[in-house]
């Protein structure tokens, strides 16, 4: 904050964003390999700051894929991404940190199988929790007709109240 008169500057609202980038750390055991793992998802606020850095044409042709519009990317555009996803998965890794130049300390990226690189994918779209468990496989409960609905067969109201009007009344005829 600026001292004088102790208005947030640009720097305070981006260091609180960058705060509120990723969630809490959190311990999973890949399924494949077995081994335990400490990641952080990223949140709106880290795809927020992405964003913001990147050409306004890619941000309008990523925008296309929400309504089911698949776009044409640059050559530029595609290694743009791929250097995305590689900070992000720099920045997800709180323990042990990844390194496409991995020391004793690190790891490869392509080291890690399949299928924990696919859960690891899956985790950070939120698709599966820490300890495993897939979002997919929660009981849905029972499908069909709510009792009382009119959709089981009984009638939703079995006579309409007497000051009711169907399909009249002032607003209805203007």
């Amino acid at each position: 904050m600026t001292k004088l008169n102790n208005i947030a500057t640009a720097a305070d609202i981006r260091q609180f964003a960058e705060a509120e980038s990723w969630t809490k750390p959190e311990r999973l055991q890949l399924p494949k390999s077995g081994l335990a793992v400490i990641l952080r998802r990223p949140t709106k606020f880290y795809w927020a700051l992405r964003r913001s850095a990147w050409p306004r044409e890619l941000c309008e042709k990523l925008d296309l894929i929400g309504v089911g519009v698949k776009p044409d990317l640059s050559v530029e555009e595609t290694l743009l991404l791929l250097r995305e996803d590689r900070q992000m998965l720099n920045e997800v890794f709180v323990h042990p940190k990844p390194s496409f130049e991995p020391s004793a300390t690190q790891f490869d990226p392509s080291w890690l199988p399949k299928e924990d690189t696919d859960f690891i994918l899956r985790y950070l779209r939120g698709q599966v929790l820490a300890n495993g468990q897939d979002l997919e496989s929660f009981s849905r409960g029972k499908s069909g007709p709510v009792k009382g609905s009119g959709g089981d067969g009984t009638p939703v109201c079995k006579d309409p109240e007497p000051d009711v009007v169907p399909g009249g009344g002032t607003l209805a005829d203007r």
